[in-house]
């Protein structure tokens, strides 16, 4: 069919129901297509602004480039459509079902995804700023390289997904899922992600700075290298995350659990780890320059060659630590329970 042919809808429907599946470029704007079934259609390049494809079935449709902004596909079936570099601002896709589907370069700016599915989807170098996919299920998606700048994903599901250098600075991903995901250099500046779970998560080089990851699940995440700088990370979940070089600096980690997590050469110069538990924790030349340990737990913790110059220390359970080699120059240790530490000359302290 060719491209420039208008088509209504009653003819189209009719052709396809025939066999006739290709419409490459054809203009269906504000048509009316509610639950009409278009199962592996070529509408490559088509124009659809504004039509109604509510519960459309369009399950292995080809829709490369085309123009889909402001259309209605709530509860749409698209499962393994094609729509790179399509048009989808402030499309409507609420609970329509994209598994499969490949929206690498997609413009998705506005959309609403809530409650879809994008189990596998792929969204490489996508444009989602500000989209909404609260409860969106995207389990293992590709989102390399995705811009989802202040978008809303409270609640999403991102298991095993790949977000590496992806921007979501500012994104709200409050109670979102993103175990054992992929998020190698990703941008979450200023994002909110309260109580969220991260657990087994690759953060390695992540921006995290100023991020709200309170009461967030990081147990087992790897957190190497990356920039948490004025993050808040009170009564956040840490043990047995690796915080190897990362840069910790001014950080609030109040209550937060840090027991056997790698510290190595941390900066966490200045942080708040007031009543924080670090039992078992290597800190081998980590930098806790006025860092506040008061009443932290620090038992059996690693602290060798660790700079706690100025450090607050008071009140802290330090039982059994290693302290060889550690810097103490005016460092608060008042009432601190020393009882089998050793201390940074190598004596054990009785």
């Amino acid at each position: 069919m060719k491209s420039s042919q208008c088509l209504t809808t009653a003819k189209l429907l009719s052709l396809h129901e025939t066999g006739e599946r290709n419409f490459p470029g054809v203009n269906l704007s504000r048509a009316n297509l509610t639950q009409a079934n278009l199962n592996r259609i070529n509408l490559s390049a088509a124009h659809l602004q504004r039509a109604n494809l509510a519960k459309a079935k369009l399950i292995g449709a080809q829709l490369k480039d085309a123009d889909l902004s402001k259309a209605n596909l709530k509860n749409a079936l698209l499962i393994e459509a094609t729509l790179c570099q399509a048009n989808l601002t402030a499309t409507i896709l609420k609970e329509a079902d994209l598994s499969g589907a490949i929206l690498s370069g997609a413009i998705l700016l506005d959309t609403n995804l809530q409650y879809a599915t994008l189990i596998g989807t792929s969204l490489i170098d996508a444009k989602m700023k500000r989209a909404k996919l609260a409860k969106a299920n995207c389990t293992g998606a590709s989102l390399s390289r995705a811009s989802l700048k202040a978008a809303d994903l409270k609640g999403v599901i991102l298991n095993r997904a790949i977000l590496s250098e992806a921007d979501l600075r500012r994104a709200n991903l409050t109670g979102a899922c993103l175990i054992r995901a992929y998020l190698h250099r990703v941008n979450l500046r200023y994002a909110n992600l309260t109580e969220a779970d991260l657990s087994d998560a690759n953060l390695k080089g992540a921006d995290l700075s100023h991020a709200n990851l309170s009461r967030a699940d990081l147990s087992g995440a790897n957190l190497s290298h990356a920039n948490l700088t004025g993050a808040n990370l009170t009564g956040a979940h840490l043990q047995n995350a690796n915080l190897s070089h990362a840069n910790l600096s001014e950080l609030l980690l109040k209550k937060a659990n840090l027991q056997s997590a790698q510290l190595s050469k941390a900066n966490l110069n200045q942080a708040n780890l007031y009543k924080a538990n670090l039992s078992g924790a290597n800190l081998l030349e980590a930098n806790l320059e006025y860092a506040n340990l008061a009443q932290s737990n620090l038992k059996r913790a690693g602290l060798l060659l660790a700079y706690l110059t100025d450090a607050n220390l008071s009140h802290a359970n330090l039982k059994g630590a290693n302290l060889i080699g550690a810097n103490l120059t005016g460092a608060d240790l008042s009432d601190a329970s020393l009882v089998g530490t050793i201390m940074p000359n190598g004596r054990i302290h009785s």
